[in-house]
């Protein structure tokens, strides 16, 4: 009894510090609702509402602050280091961004590989960044601004961000064509599949492990592929850097070779990467004969016991297109 009494104490103690709000804000699975959802009557809304009541996620399209790409567990606080951003500024971002999700996102994966994963809300968002103050003695030696295209790592939101001011140096990572639009897809894709395999929501098949040897350093400069212990002889093809999944990422020279969880997830990222042709050419199978094997058993167990079609992803919608929005020239002003 005196366990149960302290947790719920320690529990009253830790809800009080993390919100100042009103503490009759409604909750959802003991999470505040931040959000008053719909938040229109448009017919995206409708979408909007489809897509919560399948995957248990609210887009969010407007209302947004800065403060709500800061939040944390000890309260909400934007200073020197932090991200920035604002909701669609307009109904045409709005309905690209809504269509892109249903088309490109949800369209691809299901409820039972998405629970636990998904967050409560999910930004729809313009103009997100993170501004960095560097700062010696009291004086400012500069200040440096980066867009954030993804935060998958939010307390209780994730954020896709895909147009905002014009960042020469550094500029966001928009779908003006179909090759961008492809990795904004897979960027996306990649890592909720990923934390489904961390979560236990994709088991991994006990027969995936059989052929590796996780115990002898692999080798991968250059010069080694006559080696027995080259990476790709002993089947271990690496990985995908999410960040803007647009290289592969192979293992270490002279280390240790990834877990059985790892490379199950290298062989799910390439399998987004490229689509079966362009693995098959990529990875002979005549020359890389156990690669070539656990590519088809990942691909075939994916699809046949989870629903998910890898080489769908690869490829994209039919009809990837979508048109993109018009930004004023005075983009805080929504329509």
């Amino acid at each position: 009894m005196k366990k149960h009494i302290l947790w719920g104490l320690f529990t009253c103690i830790v809800l009080a510090s993390c919100y100042k709000e009103d503490a009759l804000n409604p909750t959802e699975g003991g999470v505040e609702l931040r959000f008053e959802v719909p938040q229109g009557n448009n017919s995206w809304d409708d979408d909007i509402d489809q897509i919560y009541q399948d995957y248990g996620v609210y887009l969010i399209y407007t209302d947004l602050a800065d403060a709500d790409f800061n939040r944390s567990w000890t309260g909400t606080a934007v200073g020197s280091d932090g991200f920035y951003g604002q909701g669609c500024i307009n109904n045409e971002m709005t309905n690209y961004y809504v269509e892109f999700m249903k088309k490109h996102i949800f369209a691809y994966i299901n409820p039972q590989v998405t629970s636990k994963v998904l967050p409560m809300y999910w930004y729809l968002a313009y103009n997100v960044y993170s501004k960095s103050v560097i700062e010696l003695g009291g004086v400012i030696l500069g200040t440096y601004i980066v867009p954030i295209n993804e935060i998958d790592n939010g307390l209780d939101y994730w954020s896709t961000c895909m147009f905002g001011e014009d960042n020469p140096d550094d500029p966001f990572f928009t779908p003006t064509d179909r090759a961008t639009l492809d990795k904004r897809r897979k960027m996306i894709l990649g890592p909720i599949i990923e934390k489904a395999v961390k979560a236990g929501n994709i088991v991994i098949p006990t027969d995936f492990e059989t052929g590796f040897d996780h115990k002898t350093s692999l080798v991968s400069s250059l010069g080694t592929e006559e080696d027995p212990n080259y990476y790709l002889t002993r089947g271990y093809p690496g990985t995908v850097n999410t960040y803007k999944f647009l290289r592969i990422t192979t293992p270490d020279h002279n280390k240790l070779p990834p877990t059985n969880e790892e490379t199950f997830i290298g062989y799910i990222l390439i399998s987004m990467f490229y689509n079966q042709a362009e693995i098959a050419e990529e990875y002979p199978a005549d020359k890389y004969p156990l690669i070539a094997e656990k590519f088809s058993l990942v691909q075939k167990y994916m699809k046949e016991k989870y629903h998910i079609d890898l080489d769908a992803i690869a490829n994209g919608p039919d009809d990837w297109d979508l048109p993109l929005p018009t930004i004023s020239e005075n983009p805080n002003e929504r329509e």
